[in-house]
């Protein structure tokens, strides 16, 4: 019974340090608020069940991100669409906010129009993994992992100053 209780402790902790992240992360799988909120509950649960067996091999955050991105491609192949092709990261920017600047509207857009591999590498670059941990999430070398941020980073540059795109 107390391991049961230590187990969901430490699940709670994992939700509240990590629940952002695995928001942003499905933002990149699924295009619209209803389907990125299963998709974060079926990630949720699929943590619940791989925590009993989690032996600390890896870092947690690392463990945590390779059971989101592996049920996420799961749900995007179930549920694949049309639309699923155009996912969009409109939940990393705040509807809230009163006034969001232009710049970052248009560096969203553009990056939900990049390939799913590399609308995947930019969420976890931007979550703060190095290139080694996302090796471990996704399976690409980490040199590569670097090029391909390198040149996604100069695509996006070259995108956001063409005429029309900046204010």
């Amino acid at each position: 019974m107390e391991a049961q209780s230590e187990l969901r402790q430490r699940f709670r902790g994992i939700v509240a340090l990590y629940a952002g992240a695995i928001r942003r992360l499905a933002a990149v799988y699924v295009p619209n608020a209803a389907d990125r909120d299963d998709l974060f509950q079926e990630i949720l649960l699929a943590v619940w069940q791989a925590l009993p067996a989690f032996r600390g091999d890896a870092s947690e955050r690392t463990w945590l991100y390779r059971i989101a991105h592996n049920v996420a491609l799961t749900h995007q192949r179930k549920n694949r669409r049309a639309s699923d092709r155009e996912a969009s990261l409109d939940c990393a920017v705040s509807d809230s906010r009163p006034s969001v600047d232009v710049r970052k509207l248009a560096l969203v857009e553009l990056v939900s129009q990049l390939p799913l591999e590399d609308r995947q590498l930019v969420v976890l670059y931007l979550e703060g993994l190095s290139a080694s941990e996302i090796e471990k999430i996704t399976g690409i070398r980490a040199g590569t992992v670097s090029v391909r941020l390198t040149r996604i980073r100069q695509h996006l540059a070259a995108a956001l100053h063409r005429p029309g795109v900046t204010p």
